[in-house]
């Protein structure tokens, strides 16, 4: 996979970081396992402590809020494949103002070297206007893995059976879905880790 481009909340500059290799994070739930989307239900508190962070803290800052069983759901593998079928382009193109694209890769950057972003609790609604208005099931019907293998998406799994596959994107989706309505509805913000 190319290195992916990020754009900052607090520039218009572009980062690049590079996602070719396995993640080597020590937290239980990740070692050795490729890199994996994790979205964190946030309140106000720990979304400020990760605003005011150093950059050199905010990887142990998230690891500490998934072990203290912040509300989260994992996305596994399936992030990128996910984020090409909703909009069309991998996550290491991530669409500005695209609340499809925003729902995968969150809003405002935070750090490049170890993927963290967030999406604020007021941006949610549109986010989640969004996944209700798409029809998974229109959208895996379709879905052409060839397609996906050609844009070279992060894991190399798109040669799988495609049965399999849709059935893991749809389970991906639905459950994003159904947590960014839990965030929505409880007025907090996620929290976007992959690594």
């Amino acid at each position: 996979m190319p290195a992916m481009c990020w754009r900052s909340s607090n520039s218009s500059d572009a980062h690049q970081t590079n996602a070719t290799s396995p993640g080597t994070s020590t937290h239980t739930g990740r070692i050795n396992m490729g890199i994996q989307a994790v979205y964190l239900s946030v309140d106000d508190a720990a979304l400020k402590r990760l605003g005011e962070a150093p950059a050199e803290e905010l990887l142990d800052l998230v690891e500490a809020l998934e072990e203290a069983d912040c509300p989260q759901v994992g996305l596994d593998k399936l992030w990128d494949g996910l984020h090409f079928l909703l909009t069309g382009v991998s996550a290491s193109s991530p669409i500005e103002g695209n609340p499809l694209s925003e729902a995968v890769v969150g809003v405002q950057v935070f750090d490049c070297d170890d993927f963290i972003a967030c999406t604020r609790s007021e941006e949610l609604p549109a986010i989640v206007a969004a996944l209700d208005a798409v029809s998974i099931d229109e959208a895996l019907a379709a879905a052409d893995f060839a397609r996906f293998r050609k844009a070279k998406l992060y894991p190399k799994i798109w040669t799988d059976d495609p049965s399999q596959l849709k059935a893991e994107l749809e389970e991906a989706f639905r459950e994003l879905r159904d947590f960014y309505h839990v965030c929505a509805t409880e007025q907090r913000h996620v929290l976007v880790s992959i690594y």
